[in-house]
């Protein structure tokens, strides 16, 4: 599999950004005839019904190496050197930054499997609409420092059940922008339309136009809305995160695909309140008067609204949320207000939210010392945090700015309940990780005599647990724990010095309206998860807990996956 792509040793010299000719030696007709390409790969939750369309639905017919070759394949863009080349500097102070390790060897393999990658799939590999994870795996590990050979062998592991790229039936045009939305005919056209104005505008204007603005999601009264901003934060947020990649690596191929996925994604009106944007509201004042981020998770985390929840269908989390949750959660995101309008304030608002969701999928994961449940679904409000700086280094509009943040913060809050709301108890999980800070599997040789502090110690054998925990993560196939690991760490490398009792104070400034009660609320939701016991060491701790999860394969151990089943009450409950 390592093998999938191999590439004639002259485009191999340069990383200028020029498209080698890859050889597939496994093609689709290498594929077992018998293996599901709905439900594959097996990390997928194999229990949703498999649903493929009939032939000559949407154009495609149901996927095998027979139809993939006689599907007509968009032609090479005349431009590809234009859209993938070497990543540009990460554009703001508190993106990640990248790790050395960093090559011209790596550097050439990382465009050349974008670039490929670009040309010969489609963005959904199959008919339930799951996305294409491989550019996410490639930059993630890229950045990380993997070699050009670990990330040759990371897009094979892709190559094999990806759905080949089609022609679309038209183009789109700005006349017909909003015509065929949610409709994956169309990801081609898309793709092309917003190259072209990447190209021309950047994406800071894009964004802003085709994402943000009031015309980008609604019409006049009774024509179906394009709520596009809904469609950027639908499919468990990958529209977000594809984009996000594009903005924090400058690749303007990557944000093409990340605005042409959102066009073809669904939508759901329920997830952005009309109230947000700026032809509504006023520019928003400064934070002064408010409950931080963390104090409003702490209430949902104890509100009896949102106990006991019955199972949701893994296949429609977000909008049975909507249906069961919206109201109460949008009232809770709407106590939230923050200071966009200097980067200091960005800055903590960010931070505020990369909290929540560490919290929410690490914390709330952690049930004993004996059993962490690793959310799939949970997980990507973790490693979709990442990409907030990068998005908002392009957004430079105030009213714009704070409909992102709502809008994130909304959808967050929703998958949250709507997998089961589980609490996190902070105390309990620091009692049960103080054994993973300083040990890691593998064989480790005696250190000799003088090593520091001294040769018996642990941290003498692993004097920085990250270092470990990143290699085993850069060469493990499963693409959503390098994205994880990579999270964790920049938010340890951010906000690790945070000592206990910090997270309590975010809600105490002077000035603020509330009455006696709801300041007691507040304050037992707070004791209730223990939010005063937190500090920066929790991004480690979550680190440890997923790495044992998915298994150290580096070190000898099997693989394994993410957890499907969720947090829900038993049935009869």
């Amino acid at each position: 599999m390592a093998e999938v792509l191999k590439s004639d040793s002259k485009a191999d010299s340069g990383i200028d950004g020029t498209l080698s000719t890859p050889t597939l030696l496994m093609t689709m007709t290498d594929i077992s005839p018998d293996l599901d390409s709905a439900n594959y790969p097996f990390h997928r939750e194999p229990e949703i019904p498999v649903v493929v369309p009939p032939t000559g639905a949407h154009g495609i017919g149901p996927y095998s190496p027979e139809t993939a070759a006689t599907i007509k394949v968009p032609p090479k863009p005349p431009h590809i050197e234009q859209l993938f080349y070497v990543p540009k500097p990460p554009p703001s102070a508190i993106s990640p930054q990248r790790l050395p390790g960093i090559d011209p060897e790596s550097t050439a393999t990382l465009i050349r499997t974008l670039s490929h990658n670009h040309i010969t799939w489609h963005i959904f590999f199959n008919y339930k609409h799951f996305h294409n994870h491989a550019p996410h795996h490639l930059l993630a590990i890229w950045s990380l420092g993997a070699s050009g050979p670990v990330i040759e062998g990371a897009y094979a592991t892709h190559c094999v059940y990806q759905r080949p790229a089609l022609e679309s039936p038209g183009h789109i045009t700005s006349d017909n922008l909003h015509k065929h939305l949610n409709d994956e005919r169309y990801y081609s056209a898309y793709l092309k339309f917003f190259t072209a104005e990447l190209l021309k505008r950047g994406l800071p204007e894009c964004l802003e136009e085709y994402v943000l603005s009031p015309p980008a999601n609604f019409t006049r009264d009774g024509e179906e809305q394009p709520a596009m901003l809904s469609r950027f934060a639908m499919g468990v947020l990958h529209p977000f995160i594809h984009t996000g990649y594009g903005a924090e690596f400058g690749l303007t191929g990557v944000s093409a695909e990340g605005l042409a996925m959102t066009a073809v994604h669904a939508s759901n009106s329920g997830l952005v309140d009309r109230t947000w944007f700026p032809d509504v509201v006023s520019e928003p004042d400064v934070k002064g008067s408010t409950r931080s981020a963390l104090t409003i998770l702490s209430l949902i985390a104890c509100d009896p609204r949102f106990s006991n929840i019955k199972r949701i269908d893994a296949g429609n989390v977000l909008n049975e949320g909507i249906k069961r949750f919206g109201a109460t959660i949008r009232e809770y995101v709407e106590m939230w207000k923050f200071d966009i309008s200097s980067e200091a304030g960005l800055a903590d608002a960010v931070e505020e939210l990369s909290w929540v969701n560490s919290l929410i999928y690490g914390v709330g994961g952690y049930l004993s010392d004996q059993r962490f449940k690793a959310d799939f679904f949970l997980m990507h409000l973790l490693t979709s945090s990442l990409f907030l700086p990068s998005l908002l280094a392009h957004v430079s509009k105030y009213s714009s700015r704070r409909l992102l943040l709502l809008t994130y913060f909304n959808t967050c809050l929703l998958y949250y309940v709507s997998r089961g709301r589980p609490r996190p108890d902070i105390r309990a999980f620091y009692e049960g990780t103080e054994h993973l800070l300083h040990k890691v599997p593998g064989t480790h040789e005696s250190p000799a005599s003088g090593t520091l502090p001294n040769p018996s110690s642990d941290l003498a054998r692993t004097p920085n647990t990250w270092l470990p925990l990143i290699q085993s993560a850069v060469v493990h196939p499963n693409e959503h724990l390098c994205k994880a690991q990579r999270t964790l760490a920049h938010y340890s490398a951010l906000y690790g010095s945070r000592p206990k009792g910090w997270a309590v104070e975010l809600s105490r400034p002077e000035g603020r309206s509330l009455t006696a009660a709801q300041l007691a609320r507040e304050d037992e939701a707070e004791e209730k998860v223990g939010l005063k016991e937190l500090d920066g060491t929790v991004f480690l701790r979550i680190a440890m807990l997923t790495q044992n999860r998915l298994g150290w394969m580096r070190e000898g151990e099997p693989e394994n996956r993410w957890d499907f089943d969720g947090f829900y009450a038993a049935d009869g409950a």
